[in-house]
């Protein structure tokens, strides 16, 4: 109605003049103590110099001029919100910043801030709703599409954070053989390195467009933190997951050790049940955990787990179908960094940036050219007796490893944040 228009007009007037009076406040100086005209050009190295600190200055201005408008905006959703629900005040600061930043680049990428503050608000109603009933999920949750549609409100939302024009999907042709695997009944798992809270997300916004569907069923292994997170919570409830606690975690309360690792047995015994049903993409992390920058601020491909890469060729081997496994690298933490610490409380600070991600599908791995070693007298058949288990499957999981990293340093080179 006209009401909304003009509400619509004011708040982008807001932002305007937010920004030219920043911009004026930050140029007054330069004009009032301009020096006279010198009439030798300046050499070309430092006008690119000086037209850089130019640039980085207007997008200074420009940003803490949105930050502050969209900031006192979003603080006014959350105090309606707040006088209509009870949420915890950690809960109303970390929306309080994640929103604004997530607005703030909306903003600074020209993208529609119309469409995506109501994609926001919509989260946000989700959020306070699970606030008041958290959903439990069960050791194989399936993703909600009706009557609300969560899957599409998470690619909603990273769809605005992805620079699409610039991402990157190599490899896709592993892809097409992937599918018909699938079709064929066999099973398909992803080793791959994790860096965002908002991977599943990201990983849809990148190949929905090219290989409809794929992303969709992909079934995502993941830790308790994004089943239990408030602001996490509304964006799993929209992924197929098989919802485990990572060994990272597994110890933490000591108190709930047994609670855990039972829960864990049952996820277990799903996941073989589905491997056995057959025709499923599984998508795990064996690091166990995202990412983190080394001392340098450079991000590198965790460590895998040697036992979980030998937990699920041995899954494989029980199924009695085919298993392909292939290597994943993904790139997206510039978009949702992690915390620098591992394991801290649940509810993390969060920020976003609008920026390129991107995805490389590796060759199948043929685990068959790697020994296996023996658990009990030729078991699994054919094992190999003379090298330690431990021996063996270490080198698998160094192999997959060294394939992902590659990759994945591969893609940091073409898009990685100066």
């Amino acid at each position: 109605g006209a009401g909304t228009e003009r509400m619509v007009v004011d708040r982008r007037r807001c932002l305007v003049v937010a920004v030219l009076l920043a911009s004026a406040d930050a140029v007054r100086p330069a004009v009032a103590t301009r020096p006279p005209a010198v009439r030798t050009a300046a050499p070309v190295m430092i006008m690119d110099q000086l037209k850089k600190i130019a640039d980085d200055g207007a997008l200074a201005v420009k940003q803490a001029a949105a930050e502050k408008v969209v900031g006192e905006r979003v603080a006014a959703k959350l105090a309606a919100a707040q006088a209509k629900y009870d949420i915890p005040q950690k809960y109303t600061n970390l929306m309080q910043s994640f929103f604004t930043s997530y607005m703030t680049e909306i903003y600074l990428a020209d993208r529609d801030l119309d469409e995506y503050e109501q994609i926001l608000s919509t989260l946000m109603k989700k959020v306070l709703e699970t606030a008041q009933e958290p959903h439990t999920f069960q050791p194989f949750h399936e993703a909600i599409r009706a009557p609300f549609d969560y899957y599409k409100m998470g690619c909603d939302f990273a769809n605005g954070m992805v620079d699409a024009d610039r991402s990157l999907v190599l490899g896709a042709e592993q892809i097409e053989k992937m599918q018909q695997q699938i079709a064929a009944g066999d099973n398909v798992v992803l080793f791959a390195n994790h860096q965002s809270e908002a991977d599943p997300q990201i990983f849809s916004v990148l190949l929905d467009p090219k290989v409809p569907g794929f992303a969709e069923e992909t079934i995502f292994v993941a830790g308790d933190r994004v089943t239990t997170d408030l602001l996490a919570m509304p964006f799993s409830m929209g992924r197929n997951l098989l919802c485990i606690f990572s060994k990272k975690h597994v110890d933490n309360p000591p108190e709930l050790k047994s609670t855990k690792q039972r829960h864990n047995r049952m996820v277990m015994k799903t996941m073989q049940q589905l491997m056995t049903d057959g025709g499923k993409c599984i998508w795990v992390a064996p690091s166990g955990g995202r990412d983190r920058p080394s001392d340098d601020g450079k991000y590198e491909v965790a460590p895998f787990d040697s036992k979980s890469i030998e937990m699920f060729r041995l899954m494989s081997a029980k199924a009695d179908r085919p298993t392909h496994f292939y290597p994943l690298s993904m790139f997206t933490y510039p978009i949702c960094p992690p915390p620098t610490t591992v394991g801290g409380e649940i509810g993390e600070q969060r920020t976003v940036k609008y920026y390129p991600a991107a995805l490389h599908f590796g060759e199948e791995v043929d685990v068959s050219r790697f020994s296996e070693g023996c658990v009990t007298d030729n078991f699994p058949a054919g094992c190999d007796a003379s090298s330690s288990r431990d021996e063996l499957r270490e080198a698998l999981a160094k192999h997959v490893h060294s394939i992902v990293s590659s990759n994945y340093q591969d893609l940091a080179a073409k898009l990685d944040m100066p």
